[in-house]
């Protein structure tokens, strides 16, 4: 009896055999080929149409308009800019990316067209998954390249998109992000069919790797330069390494120049040279550009080789002269409104220590930010007039400096403020009409009926602006009681109290004395979001015999904010008279843990009133102790004026920046056992490392 035979065993097709499109490459070889061939005619025809339009000569620049200067490379002229030149290169660069998609559909359409037809179903399918790959994946490698480039070429729509409410600039960046997401979603299912025969052909295997890693590459570095693009606009693309700081900006200055009013155009005629004060002088002026969002322009112009630029800004600019070096501000919207400043204005020399030379200062950034708000007062200083006659700070020499305010004058001079004396004296006195903003700073002795009285009426009727310091009065050994300013009234007419009572505080530094607390501003400013808060980190002042400022709500339409407040741990305390010994507190003395020693007054969100329990902060005396520095009091007050004036707060101090040299460590200073023995000890540790790596690999071998 013959067995039964076993029943053939049916072939398992390929993973591959029931998908749509590749049943349709294999079976429609001369259909697939034809509409190849059509999208490769499509893409020729848009490539000629696109290479035209991107390659065409462009049109001659106009004789009487000299080539433009790329600011951050003068000695490189800039290409001349343009809508039409920007869009001539957007052509080009899509008439490469069309040629190469005509490129990819022609040899894919050709070989379907031309090649024969595989002998099995097997090799006809590999052959399918091969053509799928590769001209899916070309595809898109290419719509990544390309939409990766366009990202970069438009990236400035970014800003205008999202910063400047440019709504239609958003195409801009959502064209090449969309084309860079539809070209790694078409690159993956160009290479998903192929997965379903990687197992079983090596060949395929190796295309299907190979085009994820490919696609996987680009994908990312698309997207670097898409992050560094977006990183670039919000981030400075420079950092300040040195210990100094030399090459920080303040953020004072930042600030400011974000919030330009109007654009400003500089031009800097600085030569072409290497030297280290030209290139910090460089550097400044292009981080001014780069922080203002190029709301400021920077033009550099060499001495040199802009003859022309020169010529033309001789002729508009009197100021600008052969042979002389410097920055021009100028504004596009008043051409009368310019400032000069020369190169040597923006170095100083100051003196060194005891048997140290002299050393060098760079001015820079102080220099400009000043002369920009000179420039933003339309060149004219504004008056600030200091009451005098009733033992006022004396704004003139006097040979008691604890009394005298004549370095607090010339800060302010130096800041572009005409500091004036005024006697409010005669039968009708009056505040002059050109005061910007009057200052009645520490008076002894109270002011007359007839010197309060032109007070009131320049505040009330006038709108003006005030600025009061009044500390207690100095204590003698006949005065131990503190006497009024006369203000009051007029002060409270604001919602600001003045107490007429000494104030003691205990720090809690044991050795500051109570007579001197050290202050801080107040969280109520903060919260207020008051400019001049804005410009201190941490303000480090302390007031010799302070008086107590408070805030009050009696009048309606005016907000009184307290700004500053004693920071003492110990308690202060108030007492009607100077006690034989400030140290022991009374023991019916209110005490309070903090007191306010400042307050600032608006009307309708403008400032009107600053008032400050205490004047010695900016006498002579104390300002002797910072030598040539200025002392925090005199930016606090120049901060107030610049805010009663409606204008930006901007640190009248700016930091300067020092030159120093680096010395070597003297060779008494250097360790030479550790340079001795410490490279010997780590080689070891390397090579006894390497061989346990290589002894613990062929072990495990074994």
């Amino acid at each position: 009896m013959q067995p039964t035979p076993p029943a053939p065993v049916p072939s398992t097709p390929p993973p591959s055999a029931g998908l749509p499109i590749v049943e349709y490459v294999r079976t429609q070889r001369q259909n697939t080929g034809i509409v190849l061939a059509t999208l490769a005619v499509v893409f020729l025809a848009l490539a000629g149409y696109l290479g035209v339009k991107g390659f065409r000569k462009p049109p001659e620049p106009e004789p009487d308009k000299p080539a433009a200067v790329n600011p951050l490379d003068p000695e490189r002229p800039e290409p001349p800019k343009g809508v039409a030149l920007s869009k001539q290169n957007d052509y080009a660069l899509g008439a490469i990316a069309t040629l190469g998609a005509f490129l990819i559909a022609a040899v894919g359409g050709g070989w379907l067209v031309a090649a024969l037809p595989k002998p099995t179903e097997t090799q006809q399918r590999t052959e399918a998954l091969t053509l799928i790959l590769a001209v899916g994946g070309g595809f898109a490698l290419v719509l990544i390249a390309a939409g990766g480039l366009f990202f970069y070429r438009w990236s400035e729509s970014i800003v205008n998109w999202l910063e400047k409410n440019q709504e239609e600039e958003a195409r801009y960046v959502l064209i090449p992000v969309l084309a860079v997401a539809f070209g790694a979603a078409l690159g993956l299912a160009a290479v998903a069919p192929a997965r379903a025969e990687e197992r079983n052909n090596p060949s395929l295997r190796k295309l299907v790797y190979g085009s994820n890693l490919g696609i996987t590459a680009l994908v990312l570095l698309v997207t670097l330069i898409a992050a560094n693009v977006v990183f670039a606009y919000r981030v400075s693309n420079k950092i300040d390494m040195t210990g100094s700081g030399f090459y920080a900006m303040s953020p004072q200055t930042e600030e400011y120049l974000r919030d330009l009013p109007e654009p400003i155009q500089v031009y800097a005629i600085i030569p072409d040279s290497g030297q280290r004060e030209v290139n910090d002088l460089r550097d400044v002026l292009t981080r001014f550009q780069e922080t203002s969002r190029n709301k400021l322009t920077i033009k550099f112009i060499s001495p040199v080789s802009g003859t022309v630029d020169l010529t033309e800004l001789k002729a508009n600019y009197p100021p600008v002269q052969d042979g002389e070096l410097g920055v021009l501000l100028t504004f596009p919207s008043d051409k009368k409104r310019f400032s000069f400043i020369p190169v040597n204005e923006f170095f100083t020399t100051e003196s060194g220590g005891r048997g140290d030379a002299p050393r060098s200062v760079f001015t820079g950034e102080a220099r400009l930010v000043k002369e920009l708000l000179f420039l933003a007062d339309n060149k004219q200083k504004p008056k600030v007039y200091f009451t005098q006659g009733t033992e006022e700070l004396d704004l003139t020499a006097r040979t008691d400096p604890e009394r005298g305010a004549t370095r607090l004058r010339a800060f302010l001079e130096k800041n572009y403020l005409d500091v004036q004396p005024l006697v409010l004296d005669g039968e009708s006195p009056k505040v002059p009409d050109d005061c910007a903003v009057l200052v009645v700073a520490d008076p002894q002795k109270p002011l007359g009926p007839k010197s309060v009285d032109a007070v009131r009426k320049y505040m009330t009727e006038r709108k003006g602006k005030l600025v009061v310091l009044a500390g207690a009065t100095l204590p003698g050994p006949t005065v131990r009681k503190v006497s009024p300013t006369g203000l009051e009234p007029v002060l409270g007419q604001f919602n600001v109290g003045l107490s007429d009572k000494y104030l003691f505080a205990l720090s809690a530094d044991r050795r500051v004395p109570v007579t001197t607390p050290p202050v801080e501003f107040t969280q109520a400013a903060a919260d207020a979001k008051n400019p001049i808060v804005r410009l201190f980190r941490r303000l480090s002042l302390q007031m010799p015999f302070p008086r107590e400022v408070t805030a009050l709500t009696t009048a309606p339409g005016l907000t009184a904010t307290p700004l500053l407040m004693t920071d003492t741990e110990g308690g202060a305390w108030l007492t009607d008279e100077f006690p034989a010994n400030p140290n022991v507190r009374p023991g019916n003395a209110p005490v309070a843990r903090r007191r306010t020693v400042g307050v600032v007054v608006t009307e309708g969100g403008t400032g009107r009133v600053a008032v400050f329990g205490n004047g010695l902060m900016v006498c002579d005396a104390l300002a002797g102790q910072f030598g040539a520095e200025s002392p925090p009091a005199f930016d606090l007050l120049g901060a107030t004026i610049d805010w009663l004036r409606d204008r930006p707060p901007v640190p009248q101090g700016v930091e300067s920046k020092t030159y120093a040299v680096y010395a070597l460590p003297g060779a008494k200073t250097i360790d030479g056992t550790r340079l001795k023995y410490v490279p010997v000890v780590f080689g070891l540790l390397v090579v006894a490392s390497l061989g346990l790596g290589v002894w613990a690999i062929r072990r495990q071998q074994a």
